[in-house]
């Protein structure tokens, strides 16, 4: 089987990322994932994390990107629809440190995408590149991978509660903007002593209601008018993927990033 041409663009400084059906096709993500499999055998890894989140191209990309790391020789073990915290979680506490997460993150609906970690190394600038190098020149590798299926949500949430104590019970609105963190996040909160009110949870790739990027004043309107209308202690905002937060407030007030990492 011979590589097709891939569109280099896709190929970013800290992700791939495309549209899909056009810049990013189901053999595209066969072939990286043929790719991430040789550069995995070159650290001497032989296990992956994978998971995807919500979005409608989410399964026939997933299926590819099995399908090629298995051919490289890679052992996969498939953790479904899942925020990419969780992923990471699996990755790191799970295994050998390497995952795998098919996500559009805050981008619109027919981008895809991945984020890829090998032996605790996250890809960035030069090695991503270098996927791309072995594609086309065809230094790749091929074996037989095993593949498994696994469902961890309950054990990342178990691993933080045992960690994290609140002071207080507090009133939650959370706002997952119809993206994959719409069930880890409030059942995390409900753990963790929360009384949770839910705000299109419902794991949706449409995102019928709002886009699922909290770093946009816009995507945060519902929520803001959700606490203006209950009492509740805080306001939290998602992003697609589930690892970006939006923090609001009652009385309306927005915590942007900087000053969350200073919290």
């Amino acid at each position: 089987m011979t590589a097709p041409t891939i569109d280099p663009s896709i190929f970013k400084a800290y992700d791939i990322r495309g549209i899909v059906d056009e810049s990013l096709s189901t053999d595209a993500v066969y072939w990286i994932g043929r790719a991430l499999g040789a550069e995995a055998e070159a650290r001497g890894e032989q296990h992956f994390y994978v998971a995807r989140d919500g979005r409608l191209s989410g399964p026939k990309l997933i299926e590819a990107l099995i399908r090629g790391l298995r051919e490289a020789g890679r052992d996969v073990t498939d953790l479904g629809m899942a925020p990419t915290p969780v992923l990471y979680y699996a990755a790191y506490a799970l295994g050998t440190g390497s995952g795998i997460m098919l996500t559009g993150s805050h981008n619109p609906p027919n981008y895809n995408g991945l984020k890829m970690v090998i032996g605790g190394t996250t890809l960035a600038g030069p090695d991503i590149q270098a996927l791309h190098r072995r594609i086309e020149t065809g230094d790749l590798s091929t074996g037989e991978g095993r593949f498994d299926n696994a469902d961890v949500v309950s054990q990342y949430i178990e691993r933080i509660t045992g960690d994290v104590k609140l002071a207080r019970a507090m009133k939650v609105i959370v706002d997952c903007g119809n993206g994959v963190a719409g069930d880890a996040a409030p059942r995390l909160l409900r753990a963790l002593g929360c009384d949770v009110t839910e705000l299109f949870c419902e794991i949706d790739g449409n995102f019928p209601n709002h886009h699922p990027d909290p770093s946009q004043p816009e995507n945060l309107e519902d929520l803001k008018q959700a606490l203006s209308e209950q009492d509740a202690d805080i306001g939290l905002a998602f992003d697609g993927d589930g690892d970006r937060l939006g923090v609001v407030t009652p009385s309306g007030a927005v915590i942007w990033a900087d000053r969350q990492m200073m919290l």
